[in-house]
C-alpha cells in the first residue's frame, strides 16, 4: 500500500466509541489499498476529525479537517454499510483538501470507486515473486483480522501461477503494516524460503514452502539474542485487555 497521503479519522468523543468498532480502521485500509501511489504526497498526512464544527488547517505536511459529525448511531446500520459510511467521509475529506492544496483529484475518484465495489472487504496482495529455480511463485496477503490482529499470510503458486497452497507467516499489529511497513518487501531467501529479513538478516521470519509451515531463525551477530528475542515479541501479535 502506498498510504500517500497517510490518512486518519479522529472520532473526536462525537461517535460511540461501540459504533465505531474498527469500521473506520477498516475503511482507512480499504481506501488507502486503492490509492496509486502520489511521490508528491508521500510525506503528507490527513487528519479527519468527526467535530461539532466545520474547519480545516492545511498549513505544512500535516492537513487536518474537521467535519461536523452526521452519523445516525441510533440506526441499526450493517457492517458494510457502516464501512461505506466511513468511505464518503474519507472521499469528502480528500477531496476538500485537494481542491485547496491544488492536487489531482483523479486518484481519490478511483480509489472511492475501487473501494465502495470492494464491499466492506479489506484484502492487499504484495506482487507475486518467483524463486531463484523458478519453480514457484510467491506473494503475501494482508488482511484485518479482529481486536487489530493482522495475519501475513505467504500464498504460493506454480511456475504457470496456479494457486498451490498458503502458509500464515506470523500475526502482527496493524501498527507494523501502515505505519512501520515493516511487511511490504517479502522476498525469498533462498529457492523454498520466503519471507522476510530483520536485524540485517539477525531474525528472519519465514514460510518454507517444503514443509509448507511458518519457521523463524534467530542468528546472534550486532545484536543480542535477547534484543533480537525483543523485536521478534514486538512484531508478534498478542491480545491485550485495554489499550494502557
Amino acid at each position: 500500500m502506498t498510504f500517500t497521503p497517510y490518512i486518519t479519522i479522529y472520532a473526536d468523543g462525537q461517535v460511540d466509541p461501540s459504533w465505531v468498532g474498527d469500521y473506520s480502521t477498516r475503511a482507512t485500509l480499504i481506501f488507502s489499498k486503492n490509492l496509486d501511489y502520489n511521490k508528491a504526497l508521500s510525506r503528507k498526512r490527513v487528519n479527519i476529525h468527526l467535530s461539532d464544527e466545520e474547519r480545516i488547517y492545511t498549513a505544512g505536511s500535516i492537513k487536518s479537517i474537521w467535519i461536523k459529525n452526521t452519523i445516525n448511531t441510533a440506526v441499526d446500520f450493517g457492517d458494510v454499510e457502516k464501512i461505506n459510511i466511513f468511505l464518503k467521509i474519507i472521499y469528502h475529506s480528500v477531496m476538500t483538501i485537494a481542491e485547496v492544496e491544488g492536487w489531482d483529484t483523479k486518484s481519490f475518484e478511483k480509489a472511492y470507486k475501487l473501494s465502495l465495489a470492494d464491499n466492506g472487504n479489506f484484502v492487499w496482495h504484495t506482487e507475486p515473486k518467483i524463486n531463484k529455480g523458478r519453480s514457484l511463485k510467491a506473494r503475501i496477503r494482508i488482511s484485518l483480522g479482529k481486536d487489530g490482529r493482522i495475519p501475513i499470510v505467504a500464498e504460493f503458486f506454480d511456475k504457470e501461477s496456479s494457486f498451490q497452497f498458503e502458509v500464515l507467516i506470523i500475526d502482527t499489529f496493524l501498527h507494523f503494516v501502515n505505519w512501520e511497513r515493516a511487511f511490504e518487501k517479502p522476498t525469498w531467501l533462498d529457492n523454498e524460503r520466503f519471507g522476510y529479513s530483520f536485524l540485517n538478516s539477525q531474525l528472519l521470519i519465514f514460510a518454507n514452502s517444503t514443509s509448507r509451515q511458518s519457521e523463524t531463525i534467530i542468528s546472534e551477530n550486532t545484536w543480542k539474542q535477547e534484543e533480537i528475542e525483543g523485536r521478534l515479541k514486538q512484531l508478534t501479535y498478542r491480545h491485550f485487555s485495554n489499550d494502557k
